[in-house]
């Protein structure tokens, strides 16, 4: 069947850019939302808006941009966000990412992913037979639906697994800890200005 063949051929041969490829130069918010659907792995491609990044600023999930500029580690990480949202939850993005992408280590991470894209999807690739007849197509459906439901179980698993051995601070928590720790330190400095003054 030509859909089968078309949808093996995106398998096996649609990947993002490679890290040579993207862009060198700082982007803007639009040009970055323009530019992430050439960032499309086995025909799906990463649906962003402006909005969404802002909110993935927000969740830790990005890093901010450098004064209103991304950079090629800003799209590493909306990449591997796009490829994510369709199984994991913000929370289990954010913990991953954390565990996967070190500062400054962005292009390690990257090649990494794509190695992995090429493994994932080549699998797939290689279980669906150009000779499915249209009779057999349900069943193949169903085959990689129930896979890609045990794989999402196990990731998950595994997921509370890692959480359990490196725990989270809730953000908001976080930021209220920090505001605490300010004010304190700005009392502990106000009282030691009066005591130098007093002397």
């Amino acid at each position: 069947m030509d859909e089968i063949k078309a949808i093996k051929a995106l398998l096996a041969e649609d990947r993002p850019e490679a890290w040579d490829a993207l862009p060198d130069i700082d982007l803007y918010m639009d040009q970055v939302v323009s530019y992430l659907p050439r960032q499309s792995v086995g025909g799906k491609a990463p649906a962003v808006t402006s909005a969404m990044i802002n909110n993935y600023v927000k969740d830790g999930l990005l890093p901010r941009a450098c004064g209103k500029r991304y950079h090629k580690e800003h799209l590493v990480y909306l990449t591997t966000i796009g490829l994510l949202k369709n199984v994991l939850t913000v929370k289990d993005m954010k913990l991953l990412l954390d565990q996967e992408i070190q500062p400054e280590q962005e292009k390690a991470f990257y090649d990494k992913l794509l190695r992995g894209i090429d493994e994932a999807y080549g699998q797939v690739d290689t279980a669906i037979s150009e000779d499915l007849t249209e009779e057999r197509l349900a069943v193949m459906a169903m085959r990689l639906a129930l896979q890609s439901c045990a794989a999402k179980a196990a990731c998950e698993e595994i997921l509370a697994v890692i959480r359990a051995k490196h725990p989270q601070e809730d953000p908001k928590a976080k930021k209220e800890r920090e505001k605490e720790e300010a004010k304190r330190a700005k009392a502990q400095r106000k009282a030691a200005g009066k005591e130098t003054q007093e002397a």
